[in-house]
This record gives C-alpha cells, sequence and structure tokens, in this order.
C-alpha cells in the first residue's frame, strides 16, 4: 500500500509547478528561441526599417506626422502613419539604446515567434513532427522576421491563434486587436485566420463556439482600435485604401508572386506538402479553410507567406497527431542540459553578433553619398534621384531637414504619377528625360549598368561626376551645383 502522506507530498509537488530539469519538448522549445532571437540580432539593414525608425524620431521630436515631410514629389501629401506606435517603439529604444537595442527588440519578438510556434504544435504529440512543423516555420522566417512591423504583427497573430487553440479567455483578444492595428497593418488578417477556423469548425459538423467568441471580441478590439487612436478612423481604413492600388502594388516586389528558386520559397513549398499531407491523414475542414485562403494569399503576395507558415501550424498539428512515440515529456538530467547547452550556445551566439556594427550599409552606396554630401549635392535646396531604397537610408542617415527625396517604398502614401515617373527613370522608359525635367531634378545617384546610366551618357545635359564599380553620380550641367571639374 501506498503512504497517504507521500502521495500527497507528489501531488503538492505536482501542483507547485516543477520546472526543473525541463522536460526534452521544452528544452527543444527553448532551442527554437534561441534560433528565433539569432535571427533577430542581425545586423540592421532593411530599408524600410530605416523609415520607420526616422519616423519615430520624428514622433519622437514634433508628433506623428499627418502629411509627407520627406519627398519633393509629395510635399504635404496626406500620410496614415499606419504603423505610428511601431515607429514610437523603435524612436524610444532609439533613444535608449541605439542600434543595441534595436537589435535586442528585434531579437526578443523574433524569438516569441518561435517559441509560439513551438507551442501551436503541441496537438502533434509526437516530437518529430513538432520539430519538423517548427523548424520549418523558423527556416522561412530567417528571411522575413526582420525589424518590420509585421513581425509585431506575427506576434500578435500567434498570440490569436494560441488563444483559439487552447481556448483561452478571449476577452484578451479586445486589447491584443487594438494593439495590433496600431502597430501594422496586417490586422484584419487575424480575423481572417478565426473567421477561417469558425467556418472549417461548421464545415465539420461541429458548432464553432470557441472560434465565434474569439472573433466576436477579436473583431471589437480591432473596431475600437480602428476608431480609438491618435490617427482617427484613416488609420482602421488604411487596410481598405492599400489594397485599392492595385495598379501599384503590381510593381512591387514584396506583392508579387514569390519565385521559387530561393532556398525560402521551396521551403514553404514543403511546409504546404507536410500541411497536405497532414490533412490527408486526418481530414478536417477547420484545417483545410485556413490551408486554402493563406496558401492561395502567399501564392499572390510574397509578404503573406510568414503569416501562412504559422497559420499553418494548428491544422498541420492536428493532422500529425499520434505519429511517432517520443513525446518529449520525460524530465531527466539530461533534458536539462540540452536546454543549458542551447541557451549557453544561443547566447554566446547572438553575443558575437551583436559585438559587431549595428549598421549594415553593404546594400547602400555609402561611399558615393559621401562624395555628395562632401560636393554639396545632399543639400536641402538640391533635387537629388535616388532609387526608392536608397531614399529610405536618406531619411535615417540624413534627415528631412537636410534632404528630401524623390522617392522612398512608401507606396501607401506617393500618388500614382508619382511612382509611374519613378517607374519609367527606373526602366528607362521613353519620356525619362521628360520626368527628370519636370521634377527639376539636380544630381543623381544610381547603380551601374541599368538603363539610365546609357541614356545619360548620351545625353550632353548632363555629366558624370563621380563612379566606382557599383554606382555613378550624374548632375545636370544647367543646375549650377556640379562640383568643379566635373566630366572633365
Amino acid at each position: 500500500m501506498s503512504d497517504p502522506a507521500a502521495s500527497l507530498t507528489a501531488r503538492r509537488g505536482d501542483r507547485s509547478g516543477r520546472r526543473w530539469p525541463p522536460s526534452l519538448a521544452a528544452a527543444l522549445g527553448t532551442g527554437f528561441v534561441v534560433w528565433g532571437v539569432v535571427i533577430g540580432v542581425e545586423r540592421l539593414s532593411d530599408n524600410s526599417f530605416f523609415t520607420h525608425l526616422a519616423t519615430g524620431r520624428l514622433i519622437l521630436a514634433d508628433g506623428i506626422p499627418t502629411a509627407d515631410p520627406y519627398s519633393y514629389t509629395a510635399p504635404g501629401e496626406p500620410w496614415v502613419v499606419q504603423s505610428w506606435l511601431a515607429s514610437l517603439v523603435y524612436g524610444l529604444v532609439d533613444r535608449a539604446a541605439d542600434g543595441l537595442g534595436l537589435r535586442v527588440l528585434t531579437g526578443v519578438l523574433a524569438g516569441t515567434v518561435a517559441g509560439l510556434a513551438w507551442h501551436l504544435t503541441r496537438r502533434a504529440g509526437g516530437l518529430v513532427p513538432r520539430v519538423v512543423i517548427t523548424g520549418l516555420v523558423v527556416a522561412i522566417g530567417a528571411t522575413f522576421w526582420s525589424p518590420r512591423p509585421l513581425l509585431f504583427g506575427l506576434v500578435l497573430l500567434g498570440f490569436v491563434l494560441v488563444v483559439v487553440e487552447d481556448d483561452l479567455d478571449p476577452r484578451w483578444l479586445a486589447p491584443a486587436l487594438w494593439l495590433w492595428v496600431q502597430l501594422h497593418g496586417s490586422w484584419p488578417l487575424g480575423l481572417v485566420a478565426l473567421g477561417a477556423l469558425a467556418l472549417g469548425r461548421r464545415l465539420d459538423g461541429e458548432r464553432p463556439t470557441v472560434e465565434l467568441r474569439a472573433l466576436a471580441w477579436a473583431a471589437g478590439g480591432a473596431a475600437v482600435g480602428a476608431v480609438v487612436n491618435p490617427l482617427g478612423p484613416r488609420l482602421g481604413l488604411f487596410p481598405l485604401s492599400l489594397l485599392s492600388r492595385t495598379e501599384v502594388l503590381s510593381e512591387i516586389i514584396e506583392w508579387q508572386s514569390p519565385e521559387f528558386s530561393v532556398l525560402w520559397a521551396r521551403l514553404f513549398l514543403v511546409q504546404v506538402a507536410v500541411a497536405v499531407l497532414a490533412l490527408a491523414r486526418r481530414p478536417s475542414y477547420r484545417a483545410a479553410v485556413p490551408l486554402v485562403i493563406f496558401v492561395a494569399a502567399a501564392l499572390l503576395g510574397l509578404r503573406n507567406v510568414p503569416v501562412a507558415s504559422l497559420v499553418l501550424v494548428p491544422g498541420t498539428a492536428a493532422g500529425l497527431a499520434g505519429l511517432g512515440s517520443i513525446t518529449g515529456r520525460q524530465r531527466t538530467p539530461a533534458t536539462g542540459l540540452v536546454a543549458v547547452a542551447l541557451a549557453v550556445v544561443g547566447a554566446l551566439t547572438a553575443t558575437v553578433a551583436l559585438s559587431r556594427p549595428h549598421y549594415d550599409l553593404t546594400t547602400f552606396p555609402v561611399d558615393a553619398l559621401a562624395y555628395a554630401d562632401r560636393a554639396g549635392l545632399v543639400a536641402p535646396d538640391v533635387r537629388l534621384l535616388t532609387q526608392e531604397t536608397v531614399g529610405n537610408h536618406l531619411e535615417l542617415a540624413v534627415g528631412p531637414d537636410r534632404v528630401q527625396v524623390f522617392l522612398d517604398d512608401r507606396v501607401d502614401m506617393y500618388p500614382v504619377p508619382v511612382i509611374e515617373d519613378y517607374l519609367t527613370v527606373l526602366r528607362g522608359r521613353p519620356g525619362w528625360d521628360d520626368v527628370l525635367d519636370r521634377w527639376e531634378v539636380d544630381a543623381i545617384v544610381w547603380p551601374r549598368g541599368e538603363p539610365l546610366e546609357a541614356l545619360l551618357a548620351d545625353d550632353e545635359r548632363w555629366v558624370r561626376s563621380y563612379e566606382d564599380p557599383t554606382t555613378f553620380i550624374a548632375c545636370r550641367r544647367a543646375s549650377g551645383v556640379c562640383p568643379t571639374g566635373a566630366g572633365a
């Protein structure tokens, strides 16, 4: 006969929430979180992030801009800073801890997404399918988990999925969606995911009580967030206004269909294949409906790939339930050592990464821009033309008080004719010279080998003042800004 006192002690021990040593599953989950952190602390190089950070600095100085402060092609154009809260966070972290803080912030967010993905695989039970599913999500995330506001959106999407999958108190979704509306325009995808899960449950012949309650609270939070914010109803309407610009979005790479010649795209195809196999193994509309909707969205626009990758996790895990006998629930000193080893390796890797310069500007023409600055071409009264990514860089590195750009990547804000003019120059279409004349462009910083280089070389109105292996600078002879001796 067992000792009642010992049994009571054991039960109390269970209730106390034993945490050490961790299970093998927890140790591996730690490994995926560490992997996400390492991805996130990479050096800052994303051009869109540069404008978000520059805007955060503007918000701290003067409040949220309501008109374009950066360009000479759309000065005063109404601008909805749809990620105003993310920019504010970037600005505050930058002020407190500079690039180090921004990289740590991104690491924490990416690690959180990885941890949420691991948690969402619990229904698989077996350790092998959990590792496969989460490994694919994080490997794909290595390309997409950059310091952009979308990363905040992915954290909140993961939270939404955890709430509905674990049947947690759905009231948490109201503040979560309010927050999501302020952080990034991807918030409607959270509602779509909940609606897809509810529809799937209904098609399975079950009552979608949990999903509909979650959807109601989430929709309520989103509705409040769309109105109660510093920008008013314009913020809530932003996703619709953006989608109305299809003729412009079709020109942007991240809104185009993915090309499956790159590794991350092939990994996404593998993840879809695994999800389909899981669905065939355990047919369920609750898994099928989100799969169809979000994979279709990802195939239409690669910016939807990281969202689809996360949404596929619960259905795939459910379809692979019972596959494999190793659950990883056992707790032994060895599993503790595994957890410690993964944490130490991750800490060392992150420390080494953080010891490097915080900004990686190797994809930007920094030498050419330095020359342009010395030559007086980076100035408020000089109309400088660069590619849109360089425009983002200038907005952060120099600021709107010293330079106004022709264009950056805020396709949601620029008038369509401005974007069309830019594309005309970018592709060397007929009328490129009319664009330069109409906007009174004084100087151009442009990549070598592009159509514009040859066109300018044949136009005596322009003179080359600088060149290096990747970039050239040309200035208009009649502008009066050409450096002395240019073209000699």
